[in-house]
């Protein structure tokens, strides 16, 4: 194949262009953003499955709060009563000897209740402590990734623009060159990721980085300038500088 010397420089600026593209897009595809929304996800699924336990273990201690409470209140009514009996003299001595024990049980029961309510009450505590923390982090995360999606939209609409750009100049510098050399370009790009032309760098093709061997470059150094060069081991074609 011939191809003028300008028109292979013209067709290393098509792939540039084609490269900064690829990268573009890439980039596009990548944005860190992206995988921190996802574990963002991932950390509210997991907080989700807690907070459901966390809630209903909240709802059992509430409820045994509560049952605690109304055993320390019956007992308060009760030992209010037998007081204001007591005091008021009512009934036998042997009643009021019976009343009297019966305060002094009632008064160990209700020091157990407490005691136990004291508990239940500090459980409940570090319950609902943990479903406000859980609820506070399922806040902020909502927050950072609202932050997050207008950070992927700005960077979104930045890098598409970049594309836009390096499109259009793709456009208007395709028709310039030689169109068989474009053809031969396309095919080869196609199947080796992206890449269809690179430089020749003293011996070594700049696509697949390998030497060229000692025959093959005296072979080179006998064609013309117009003649079209392949390396042999990656098959892009090879542009002299």
């Amino acid at each position: 194949m011939k191809a003028t010397p300008a028109h292979q420089a013209l067709l290393m600026q098509l792939q540039k262009l084609d490269t900064e593209i690829a990268q573009l897009n890439h980039k596009l595809k990548t944005l860190p953003e992206h995988e921190q929304i996802t574990a963002i996800h991932t950390r509210l699924e997991n907080a989700a499955v807690e907070l459901k336990v966390v809630e209903t273990e909240l709802e059992d201690v509430t409820i045994d709060l509560r049952r605690s409470e109304v055993d320390v209140e019956a007992v308060s009514a009760r030992m209010e009563k037998d007081e204001k009996r007591l005091n008021a003299g009512l009934g036998t001595p042997k009643e009021l000897e019976q009343t009297q024990h019966e305060l002094a049980t009632l008064a160990k029961r209700k020091a157990e209740l407490e005691d136990g309510e004291l508990e239940i009450m500090m459980r409940h505590e570090a319950v609902k402590k943990r479903v406000d923390e859980l609820k506070s982090d399922e806040e902020g995360l909502k927050t950072l990734e609202l932050e997050l999606n207008v950070r992927i939209e700005n960077a979104t609409t930045e890098i598409n623009a970049l594309i836009a750009r390096a499109a259009e100049d793709r456009m208007k510098l395709a028709p310039q060159i030689d169109s068989a050399l474009v053809e031969t370009y396309e095919k080869i790009r196609q199947g080796q990721a992206g890449v269809g032309a690179a430089l020749l760098i003293g011996n070594k093709c700049d696509g697949c980085h390998l030497v060229i061997n000692a025959i093959e470059l005296e072979r080179i150094k006998t064609l013309v300038d117009d003649d079209v060069l392949r390396c042999e081991e990656c098959r892009r074609i090879l542009v002299r500088i």
